[in-house]
């Protein structure tokens, strides 16, 4: 213990006697330099001017690969598509002869449908007309204008029926063409089934009758 404290009061003296010849004229105060000094940091490394090589691995051949529009600068026209259009497939029409199951089915064509006859007018039955039989020989009638009482005129010639061959009038019923004998007796009727054509009966034998122009 004795020994220890001279040794600090000459430490003590030693740190003094720097402090007072650091204020001593001619020389400037210097402060204590640090032993640790602050490293700087390592500079950055710049990055590689040229280009990166990839390191993908290439395409196998025949692989489809797309590949990104070429960028268009305002004001330039956009460059015109590549590449193989499919243009469109046109209706392929039968070949007569063909496959008949190859054939294209087409919807089936209604036949016309014949218009109703319009009915017959006292005027459109005036003249000469063709009057075939049972037996199947013809004759022929005619019908005229000339008024007989209340009914009109007519006649027949050729004709190998007894009772057609006493035909002296006629006249038009709704539809029906009637012919008359002397004394106003119903010969036959004959009912349109045309636009030129009658057909009937003979009033007492029942004998089919056509009457057509």
């Amino acid at each position: 213990m004795l020994v220890l404290l001279p040794l600090g009061g000459l430490l003590a003296g030693c740190e003094a006697s720097s402090r007072i010849g650091s204020l001593l004229p001619g020389e400037t105060y210097r402060p204590a330099q640090r032993n640790e000094i602050a490293a700087a940091p390592p500079p950055l490394t710049p990055a590689p001017a040229g280009e990166v090589e990839s390191s993908a691995l290439p395409p196998p051949p025949g692989a489809n690969v797309a590949t990104a529009p070429p960028s268009v600068a305002p004001g330039e026209p956009f460059p015109p598509a590549t590449g193989t259009i499919n243009p469109p497939v046109a209706p392929q029409t039968p070949v007569p002869g063909a496959n008949p199951a190859n054939r294209v089915a087409t919807a089936p064509v209604a036949p016309p449908v014949n218009a109703a006859p319009s009915a017959p007018t006292r005027t459109g039955l005036i003249g000469n007309w063709s009057m075939r039989e049972s037996n199947g020989a013809n004759c022929r009638v005619t019908l005229s204008s000339a008024p007989k009482l209340d009914l009109y005129g007519a006649g027949t010639s050729g004709c190998q029926n007894k009772e057609l061959q006493r035909v002296n009038a006629w006249e038009l019923a709704g539809s029906e063409v009637i012919l008359y004998e002397p004394g106003g007796g119903v010969v036959a009727r004959l009912r349109q089934a045309g636009q030129q054509n009658f057909s009937g009966a003979t009033a007492k034998s029942g004998a089919p009758l056509t009457m057509s122009k």
